[in-house]
């Protein structure tokens, strides 16, 4: 951010009153120098209040909504996820005003998992996902990422080659900053307008997605078009979406379409532009008999390099296509970078499936342990269980899960 200098320039020694006669050598140099003080100090006050003034009109004049995927320019103040042509993991470059980029990840895991007492463990691929960017002197750009997943659904074997693991698109939209960055405009396949800020608060997305897409709540992405407008003194956002409703997987059923409007409020913005908070609600409907599928959601994150935490509560009205059905869901996490390269995590989910009976409940637990390798890998050890309560106890197949996870993660 442009930084405003105070003017340096003393009080001007030539102007002297008209007919001043002074009446002695040492007396014209005692008046002199108590005018230049006088003068100093006069300059000084007026420097420091046109600093202050011009400090505040710039920061208002540089605040733009945040865009975690894009080439774009980030939030002036943000400090995560926001890269540099230094950090690992990704490749910048320039050809005349365009600015292009190629960033990736890989997450291997092992996975031993005790399930009706009984234990099974695997290697998996968990992701691969690889995102390319170009944009026009921060004016417009384009975003590609493609990621991989089985082809076939959870605890199915039935899919393409087998259960085979496929390419998809992830996000593919194009975005333009017309208005000095007050205004982002995006269309095509775009991101979720929460989960994104999740995932960057979370930090260990190669542990597993974050509960609001695991258990069903959102979808990293959709087929629309969104809209963000930065509030002033960068106060926040407002962003409004239009979308199928159907997510990345499927194509529009219905012709009914889902309404999101996001708000976001960064109370600290000066010292911490970071923590925000978030309140969002989306009107839609999924399926070929479009069954309600609304979500009401209010959360708060906050993500520095060192330190992640939120936590995100969330009604929804229609849930895995039941368009009657009140379900609601509630996720809280924190992280934190300890010294010599190692990090701790821990994640707790609840949700509701059904809220007429409250007993009813999935608990999730999540707990670890992370170390750094130099350059571009991460070592996660992690426990993660899924405690059925309630009624929930005696659904098949069963809920009950505890698992133990050994990944790394690649930056590409």
């Amino acid at each position: 951010m442009m930084q405003s200098r105070p003017p340096t320039g003393l009080f001007p020694t030539g102007l002297l009153p008209s007919g001043f006669q002074p009446p002695s050598d040492r007396s014209i140099c005692t008046t002199y120098r108590s005018a230049q003080r006088a003068g100093r100090g006069v300059c000084l006050l007026l420097s420091v209040l046109l600093s202050v003034l011009l400090s505040v009109l710039s920061e208002a004049a540089y605040a733009h909504p945040n865009r975690l995927e894009t080439g774009l320019p980030y939030h002036p103040q943000a400090t995560l996820p926001t890269v540099t042509e230094e950090s690992p993991g990704q490749l910048q470059g320039s050809i005349g005003p365009l600015h292009l980029g190629l960033q990736g990840d890989l997450f291997a895991t092992y996975r031993l998992i005790s399930r009706q007492d009984q234990l099974f463990h695997e290697f998996e691929l968990s992701r691969i996902q690889l995102t390319g960017w170009i944009s026009y002197q921060s004016l417009a750009g384009v975003n590609i990422t493609v990621d991989t997943v089985r082809s076939s659904g959870n605890r199915s074997y039935f899919g393409i080659e087998g259960d085979a693991i496929l390419p998809r698109l992830k996000w593919a939209f194009a975005e333009t900053t017309p208005w000095k960055h007050y205004l982002s405009l995006r269309a095509g396949i775009v991101p979720d307008l929460l989960l994104q800020y999740a995932e960057a608060s979370w930090g260990f997305r190669a542990q597993g997605p974050t509960a609001l897409e695991r258990d069903g709540l959102f979808t990293p992405g959709d087929l629309g078009a969104s809209a963000e407008v930065t509030l002033p003194w960068q106060l926040g956002s407002v962003a409004v979406q239009i979308g199928n409703g159907e997510g990345v997987s499927l194509r529009e059923q219905n012709n009914g379409k889902n309404l999101t409007a996001a708000l976001r409020i960064a109370p600290l913005r000066n010292r911490h532009p970071d923590l925000l908070i978030h309140a969002l609600f989306r009107d839609g409907s999924l399926g070929a008999g479009s069954a309600a599928d609304r979500r009401a959601s209010v959360g708060l994150t906050y993500a520095s390099p060192k330190v992640g935490a939120g936590s995100v509560t969330t009604l929804a009205l229609g849930y895995r296509g039941m368009g009657d059905r009140w379900a609601a869901h509630m996720t809280s996490w924190l992280r934190a970078e300890l010294p010599a390269c190692f990090a701790l995590l821990a994640r707790v989910d609840a949700l509701w499936p059904d809220v007429q009976d409250r007993s009813a409940v999935q608990l999730r637990v999540i707990g670890g342990v992370a170390y750094s390798l130099p350059a571009l890998v991460r070592l996660i050890l992690s426990y993660e269980g899924t405690l059925p309560q309630g009624a929930l106890r005696d659904q098949v197949p069963a809920l009950t899960e505890h698992a133990f996870l050994v990944q790394a993660e690649v930056r590409i």
